[in-house]
């Protein structure tokens, strides 16, 4: 529920938008604040035309609970700032998270601006996190339940923004509390799956989207596979759109002896895609840019740091500084970490990587250089 630090009288005052999705999680939010006796009202953001059903979905769960419900046109804005954002992520050889992108600039930024100019006073969430608000200063904490914990997609939202944002799902022990609750309400949605699927792609079939696009990108042109040790020339490849770090299947290549070789990077100015062996995937040094910070650190600190949303964390020693190592000044705020044991996934650089304290507070986070 709402942060324990408002007073009855706060409390009283408050008027709550809903980011409605049409899924589970979002309409036991907006259930939970009316029973709870806030005024209320859904949103919905109109994003993509393969988000059309969600939006019917969110409206009927309005209709259901007697609740107005809006629908806010960003397609324009998601075209611009995930969509466009996704594929020149993939012409820099960088593996993108449209998911942190648009918690960035859209669900917790431009419609928490609109929530309030319809007359909201803050703006609720399906998020599993913990957000404390506490005069100017944010705390942002991990979800009791640590399967469905979302800090990792919300960690680049602006902290102005957040500082109108609640999450009442942070402190659910598991999905089927949630499902009860909504099932309690009333709700026709509440057996309803959860997508595993980018928003805006169908099947997960994310390189057909990018080949559909009418973007002049390189991404679909063949190229060299290389060695990433010696430099040498051992196949081609179809696009770079088409390879991941990691990747070991559908290179078309093989070796003497049988052992396999993985992606470990793209070389996208040269239209080349590295390959070596899996120990070349051990990289226990890298940079992250575009920083987001949450809690005030030392030049030198170590954290635990998250690679992907759905792996452990990994301890790691960490340094400001003004550069990526010997490349140009990306960001005025870089870090440099030194992972202290071998990492569940390898290094991908595009992905988030968010860094906790021993409480499970977020430090901060930014992109993998």
């Amino acid at each position: 529920m709402p942060s324990s630090t408002e007073n009855n009288s706060q409390r009283d005052k408050r008027i709550y938008a809903v980011a409605m999705s049409g899924g589970v999680d979002s309409s036991v939010v907006l259930g939970m604040l009316q029973k709870s006796g806030y005024e209320v009202f859904g949103i919905t953001m109109d994003i993509h035309e393969n988000c059309i059903k969600d939006i019917e979905d969110a409206r009927s769960i309005c209709r259901t609970l007697g609740i107005q419900h809006e629908v806010f046109d960003v397609r324009e804005e998601y075209k611009a700032k995930v969509i466009d954002l996704f594929a020149d992520y993939y012409s820099r050889g960088l593996t993108p998270n449209p998911c942190a992108f648009c918690n960035r600039d859209l669900k917790l930024n431009i419609l928490v601006d609109y929530a309030r100019l319809k007359g909201a006073d803050l703006l609720a969430t399906g998020h599993y996190a913990n957000l404390e608000t506490h005069n100017e200063n944010i705390i942002l904490s991990e979800a009791v339940n640590l399967a469905k914990d979302q800090t990792y997609f919300v960690s680049l939202a602006p902290k102005k923004k957040l500082m109108h944002v609640r999450f009442p799902l942070g402190r659910m022990n598991n999905k089927n509390e949630t499902r009860a609750l909504a099932a309690e309400y009333g709700l026709p949605n509440f057996e309803k799956d959860e997508s595993q699927d980018i928003c805006f792609i169908r099947q997960g079939n994310y390189k057909e989207f990018l080949k559909n696009l009418k973007t002049n990108l390189n991404l679909f042109s063949p190229g060299r596979i290389r060695r990433k040790d010696t430099g040498k020339i051992i196949g081609n490849h179809t696009g770079i759109a088409n390879y991941t770090v990691g990747q070991r299947k559908g290179l078309g290549i093989s070796r003497n002896d049988g052992s396999p070789l993985y992606v470990v990077d793209v070389d996208a100015a040269n239209n080349d895609v590295l390959v070596g062996d899996k120990g070349a995937l051990d990289m226990r040094e890298f940079y992250v840019t575009e920083m987001n910070w949450f809690l005030e650190m030392g030049d030198e600190f170590t954290a635990f740091v998250k690679l992907r949303s759905f792996e452990k964390k990994t301890r790691a020693s960490i340094k400001k500084r003004e550069s990526c190592g010997e490349t140009a000044n990306l960001d005025s705020e870089v870090i440099q970490i030194e992972l202290r044991e071998e990492s569940a996934n390898p290094v991908t650089r595009g992905q988030v990587c968010v860094a906790y304290d021993e409480h499970n507070n977020v430090i901060c986070a930014g992109i993998i250089a």
